[in-house]
Order: structure tokens, then sequence, then C-alpha cells
């Protein structure tokens, strides 16, 4: 017992850092302007002593009213601080640089589009949230923000090993990328730059400006058409400055390095007119789309140089 405990004691974070993972900063920062209010009142109180009218009065009233607001919020911190002294689940969370855990990853994602202006990127295989974003990400690309977005098709090997060769996914990946044109209207050409690449991909991510959200991939049977699909159980926020926030950026990095191709917005502009008239199979539609995509390797093109050192 002895021994658990002293290990246990040397996992603790430094006391400010417990106060965050508790997310107690509230009280505190509350505590310290009652108690720099109430010291206020005190000094005020004091220097009006010689006056025996209204004022001194007053001032009593209001220096005895903040002491009590300050002995009860500094009971209920306390309390509340006691109560998770030892939740070291809380602590192992702030030290991984988790800020929030969530379980409804559209909502959350919603809220941040709401605001956003700068930068949203998205990774993933058939990317069926991120269609259903659309009206959301339209709206964020008019604010001006630039927009990456990864991809794993299904003329992937990455991808026909996990979903097979018959999953219909070309809608969403057209939602998107209407989104980005729509926001768009009026410019030469979307500040947007989508790659597709054959890795295989372990989490769920996306940024939105300064937040990453991401969570691990669950791959299990639809219960209603009997294929595998891809489950959220939880979705985590970041913080910035955590190890975790650089790993995935840094994870970013590398997968948007090895991409294969990248889509070519004029060519995808005829691709999109096509669409739009002809009544094609999910194959003749994916080949279109692969159509108005460059090789990254092609000299005439760009090279696959990070393009995310830009939006950091």
């Amino acid at each position: 017992m002895v021994r658990r405990r002293r290990r246990l004691g040397r996992e603790r974070l430094p006391l400010l850092e417990r106060i965050s993972a508790y997310h107690l900063q509230s009280n505190v920062y509350a505590l310290l302007a009652l108690s720099v209010l109430t010291a206020v009142s005190v000094i005020a109180y004091l220097n009006s002593q010689d006056d025996e009218g209204f004022g001194a009065n007053l001032w009593l009233a209001i220096a005895t009213s903040l002491m009590a607001s300050v002995l009860v919020l500094a009971a209920e911190t306390f309390v509340k601080f006691r109560q998770h002294e030892n939740d070291l689940f809380l602590e192992g969370i702030e030290k991984l640089g988790i800020s929030n855990l969530h379980f409804d990853k559209s909502a959350l994602l919603q809220d941040l589009l709401a605001t956003c202006s700068q930068t949203f990127w998205a990774v993933g295989y058939r990317h069926l949230l991120t269609a259903e974003l659309r009206p959301h990400i339209e709206q964020a690309v008019e604010r001006g923000a630039s927009v990456r977005l990864l991809v794993v098709p299904p003329w992937a090997e990455s991808f026909r090993l996990v979903y097979g060769d018959h999953e219909r996914v070309v809608s969403n990946y057209l939602n998107v990328l209407r989104a980005i044109v729509d926001g768009s209207s009026g410019r030469a050409r979307p500040d947007a730059q989508v790659r597709f690449l054959d890795r295989p991909l372990f989490n769920d991510t996306y940024k939105v400006d300064d937040v990453i959200v991401t969570g691990p991939y669950m791959h299990n049977d639809d219960r209603h058409h009997g294929k595998i699909t891809a489950n959220d159980f939880f979705t985590y926020e970041l913080h910035r400055s955590s190890h975790l926030h650089e790993l995935l950026l840094d994870e970013f990095d590398v997968l948007w390095r090895e991409a294969e191709l990248e889509l070519d917005w004029e060519r995808f502009a005829q691709t999109d007119q096509i669409l739009r008239v002809e009544d094609l199979n999910e194959a003749g539609r994916l080949q279109l789309l692969k159509d108005s995509c460059r090789s990254l390797e092609d000299p005439a093109g760009e090279t696959g140089e990070d393009a995310t050192s830009q939006t950091r």
C-alpha cells in the first residue's frame, strides 16, 4: 500500500495544473476578485470612519456582504477540490492535453464552425460527417477560412481493406467540394486544397481554427445493412499547448506530404457540370472525380511540400 501511494504521488500534477484539471479556474478567479473587492471595501470603510453618516454604513454593509461571499465561495471551492483530490482520471486527462470529452461530434463541430474564419481541416475515408456539415463549411469559407481536406478514396487499397468495393461515397465528397466552391463564389479559385492518399487512418480528425477535434475509429457492423461502418464512441478536444496536439499536427503533415493526388479546381468545375446533367453510376462518377486530380509527382505541378505550415 505504501509503495502504491508513493507511486501515485509521483504522478500528481502541480497545484495550479490540478486546479485546471478539476475545472476550478472560474472559482479561483472569482475568489480572487471578491477578495480584492473586499479589501477595497474595508479600506474605504476605514477611511470613512470619521463620517458617521450614510457613507460609512454603506461601506460596512458592502464589506460584510463581500466577506460572506468570499467565505462561502472559498468553502465551496475547497470542498470541490477535496472531492477531486484523488481523481487521477481527471489529472490523466489533463496530462494528455485533452481539454474536454464529447459524445456528439456533429454538434461540437457545428458550434465550432459557427465562428470559424481561419482554418478548417478534415481527414477521413468516406467523410460522412463532413458532408453533413456542408452549410456550416460553406459559411466558414465565406468568412475566409482556408480548407485542407485529406481523403482516402475508394480507389485506394487502404480504403478497400476497410470498406470493400461497394461503398457509395462520391455524393459525400461532392457535398463538401460544392460547399467550398459555393462559399468561394466571387473568387478566382477557392482557398482550399484537397488531397487523396493511400494510407490507413486511425483517427477521425478535424481542425477548426486552433481547436483540434479527434477520436479513434471503431469499425463495427451496421445493424441495418450488415456492412462494416465506422462508429464514434467519444470525441475529445485538445489543448493547443499539449504534446498530443503537436503529435496530431505532425501526423497531418506526414499524411499531407504522402498524398499522391491533388484536386485541380479547374478540372473539377468541368467534372461537376457533367455530374449534374449525366446519370452515371458510382464507378463512373468516381472515375470522373479521379480524372479531376493531378499527380503531386508531376514536374509541371506542385511537389508534395508541406501546406500546413502557413496555417499553424
